[in-house]
C-alpha cells in the first residue's frame, strides 16, 4: 500500500479561466499549490493535467507530471484515468488535492490518509470546517455540506443547505482521498442531475451509495481560487 497525493489540474476553468497560472507573489497558483503538498509525507507527488503549460510549469519544480489525452469532466475521473495507465496497486491511497486550493490544511489531509489506512470499507474521504462568513454562505462558490452523526456526509450544495444558518454551517474544501479500487469503479458510476445541476464530482459517489467520511476541521487558512477576487484575498495568505 503506497500514499500517493495526485493534484489535477485543469487550465480552461469555466468560472475562472486560466487561474491555475495566474500570478500570485511570483509564482503561478499551481506552483504554490505543488510547493505545499511537497511538505506532505507520501511515496508520490503527481500533477495531472491536459495542458503542456501547466506542465512545463510543473517540470521546472522537478515534480512529476501526467499529460493526459483524455477529455475528463472533473479531477477524479482525470486521475482515475491516470491510476489505470500507471497501473496502480488496487490498495494505494490517493489523496485528490484540488489545483486551486491554497495552503489546504496538512492536518486535514493527513487524519484522511490515517483513516484510510485503517479502514477496511471501500469508502471516500474529505474536509469539512466550521464556518459562520455570511459572505460565504450565499456565495455558490463555497461548498456546503450536511454530515450524519457519524460524520458521513449527507449532501452537498452550492446553496444553502436547510438546517444550516449563515452563522453555524459546514464548509467543504477541495480535498478528496480514497483507495485506487475505489477509483476503478467511478467511471461506471451513473451520474445524477444533482452532480450536473451543482458540478460536485463527490455527488456521483453518494449517488452511488458509497460513503464519504468528513474530517472535521475548526479552523483553517486555505483558501480556493474560484474568482479575481478570491486571488485578492490570497495575497494575505501568501
Amino acid at each position: 500500500m503506497k500514499t500517493r497525493i495526485i493534484i489535477p489540474a485543469r487550465l480552461k476553468s469555466k468560472r475562472f479561466p486560466n487561474k491555475l497560472i495566474k500570478n500570485l507573489k511570483g509564482k503561478s497558483i499551481i506552483e504554490h499549490v505543488c510547493l505545499h503538498a511537497k511538505k506532505l509525507n507520501c511515496d508520490s507527488l503527481i500533477v495531472a493535467t491536459d495542458n503542456i503549460e501547466i506542465k512545463k510549469l510543473i517540470d521546472n519544480l522537478n515534480i512529476d507530471t501526467y499529460l493526459s489525452k483524455k477529455q475528463c469532466s472533473n479531477g477524479t475521473e482525470r486521475i482515475a484515468d491516470l491510476c489505470k495507465k500507471r497501473n496502480f496497486n488496487k490498495n494505494d491511497i490517493i489523496i485528490n488535492v484540488q489545483g486551486d486550493e491554497l495552503n489546504f490544511p496538512v492536518n486535514g489531509i493527513n487524519k484522511m490518509i490515517h483513516s484510510l489506512k485503517k479502514s477496511k470499507e471501500e469508502k471516500m474521504t474529505t474536509v469539512i470546517v466550521e464556518s459562520g462568513n455570511k459572505n460565504h454562505y450565499f456565495n455558490k462558490d463555497y461548498v456546503k455540506v450536511i454530515t450524519d452523526i457519524n460524520n458521513n456526509a449527507l449532501c452537498f450544495s452550492r446553496l444553502p443547505l436547510p438546517f444550516n444558518s449563515p452563522s453555524n454551517y459546514l464548509i467543504h474544501l477541495g480535498l478528496y482521498g480514497y483507495k485506487v479500487s475505489l477509483l476503478n469503479k467511478y467511471s461506471s458510476f451513473k451520474k445524477s442531475t444533482y452532480e450536473n445541476k451543482e458540478n460536485l464530482e463527490q455527488l456521483r459517489f453518494l449517488f452511488n451509495n458509497v460513503q464519504i467520511e468528513c474530517i472535521k476541521l475548526k479552523k483553517h487558512n486555505s483558501i480556493s481560487i474560484n474568482s479575481p477576487n478570491d486571488l485578492k484575498l490570497a495575497q494575505k495568505l501568501i
